[in-house]
């Protein structure tokens, strides 16, 4: 069973897998409101692509009490209550192995979630035979996997400062925020963090140009007011990988 999120790390991973064992591998998602809409789509798409057979499975992390506190530790409950689930649909399937995408890169990053990997007795391939992210991108694009060039993705939790609840209201008003942005310009990376009802909204650095264009700025902001943000800023360091986390050495 490969935990299919529809990122890169773990599509090389689900194609491998299937190229390996054909049907006797299977490929899940977890649908959940920490998770992106297009990430799900792609992990679809990506299923479609390599042929192996996926499953979608709803799953709701808000009930999980330890989740919806928010901790800097939140990776940990997430991965342990997920791969929990999915050790339970492997028994139901007869499945002995189940395989995620993690990469030696990720021992490099403040990854909390790790550790669930490693309790549950997780596989990690990527991570075992020291696969980076940029040598598992590269193997995507000689696997011609339609994911190959896609930019990393996170869950929604990153978007809210650490400790402060998450709300089913929280996640789907930052979700639809960053949905209007992408309709209005074409960005790869993209990440709106809130600050209760403010937006600050982070791309790359590049970009930053064509986003205070008067026309662009204004239209983002009638869409993210419209969503209730009362102001609505832009990051002019432009996006940084886990901006939230306190300390340097603490990355997600």
């Amino acid at each position: 069973m490969v935990a299919l999120s529809g990122g890169v790390d773990s599509s090389v991973v689900a194609a491998l897998a299937f190229e390996a064992l054909n049907d006797k591998a299977i490929a899940v998602t977890f649908d959940s409101p920490l998770t992106p809409a297009d990430e799900v789509e792609d992990a679809q798409m990506v299923a479609k692509v390599i042929g192996i057979h996926h499953q979608v499975h709803t799953f709701d992390d808000l009930k999980n009490a330890s989740m919806i506190a928010n901790p800097p530790d939140r990776c940990y409950h997430c991965k342990l209550a997920r791969f929990r689930q999915a050790r339970v649909l492997a028994v139901k399937l007869g499945i002995e192995a189940i395989v995620d995408g993690s990469t030696l890169s990720d021992e490099g990053e403040y990854r909390p979630g790790l550790q669930a990997i490693d309790e549950l007795g997780i596989i990690s391939p990527l991570r075992e035979v020291k696969i980076t992210k940029s040598e598992a991108r590269q193997l995507a694009r000689e696997l011609q996997l339609p994911v190959a060039d896609k930019p990393a993705n996170s869950c929604l939790a990153t978007r809210i400062p650490y400790n402060e609840p998450l709300t089913r209201d929280r996640l789907s008003r930052i979700a639809a925020a960053e949905k209007a942005i992408r309709e209005i310009i074409d960005v790869d990376v993209l990440r709106v963090r809130e600050h209760g009802n403010l937006a600050r909204i982070e791309i790359a650095f590049d970009k930053l140009d064509l986003i205070q264009q008067e026309k662009v700025a204004q239209r983002i902001v009638e869409e993210l007011t419209a969503l209730g943000y009362e102001f609505v800023t832009i990051d002019l360091r432009g996006y940084r990988f886990g901006s939230f986390d306190k300390e340097s050495s603490q990355k997600e």
